[in-house]
């Protein structure tokens, strides 16, 4: 008869070859399922070495660089010409100074008698006269107080010829004076920047109309034929010198 191989026995020889395999990868054969990922010889991480990572240095930040100051260095021949230029600076401003020198002493600066310039009142009052239907008013004024314009008007709106002039005291007040015979409310509105009447005053017993506009008080009285209206900002006893003079 013949003997069927046992199924176990080509079973277990097979088997003792697949132990023979382990134990050869164990013994530093070749394993049969290795431990690992493989990796390809040809992919970049093959050469990657691994401390690259940690041996990189990081760059140094722009604003730790510090850049060295350099300092400029004129050659002689510019530092021969910035000499020259502030030599020419030096010589200009004493050349300035020289010319303003003697143009300040011939010409003084202005004094309070400076800007005065009286006005011959007589005069004036004269060649007005001549063309005036009343005396034109020319008043001898006290020490010190003077007239520092008059003048005839005879291009009024209303037709109305005037005469007029303007005194300073001596203690820098200012009265404005007109005088006309031909005077009405039309033009004593005008000359006085229609003052609203106040009522009366009085100087020395003599009766005066008042009016007053803010600071501006008027006294309107009479000379001769004439109605005489005195102007100020300067308080009531500036005008009250110029009406008793015209009283007299």
């Amino acid at each position: 008869m013949t003997r069927r191989p046992r199924a176990g026995g080509a079973t277990g020889g097979e088997g003792a070859r697949l132990d023979s395999a382990r134990t050869m990868g164990e013994n530093g054969g070749v394993n049969e399922r290795p431990e690992g990922p493989v990796v390809p010889a040809s992919s970049p991480d093959s050469h990657r070495s691994p401390l690259s990572a940690e041996s990189a240095e990081p760059l140094n930040d722009s604003s730790q660089v510090s850049e060295e100051q350099v300092t400029p260095v004129l050659t002689p021949s510019q530092a021969k010409r910035a000499n020259q230029t502030l030599k020419g600076m030096i010589i200009s401003v004493l050349l300035t100074v020289a010319v303003a020198v003697p143009v300040i002493l011939i010409n003084p600066p202005n004094k309070a008698e400076t800007y005065r310039d009286p006005v011959d009142l007589v005069q004036v009052a004269s060649q007005a006269a001549t063309d005036a239907e009343f005396t034109p008013w020319a008043p001898e004024l006290p020490e010190g107080d003077y007239v520092n314009f008059a003048r005839w008007i005879t291009k009024n709106v209303d037709g109305i010829k005037y005469w007029e002039f303007g005194v300073v005291t001596a203690d820098d007040k200012f009265v404005y004076v007109r005088q006309s015979a031909e005077s009405n409310p039309s033009w004593l509105a005008a000359v006085t920047e229609n003052a609203a009447p106040a009522g009366s005053h009085s100087v020395d017993g003599t009766a005066w109309e008042l009016r007053e506009r803010e600071k501006n008080q008027v006294l309107i009285g009479t000379r001769g034929d004439s109605t005489v209206v005195l102007s100020s900002d300067s308080g009531i006893e500036a005008l009250d010198e110029l009406a008793r003079l015209a009283q007299r």
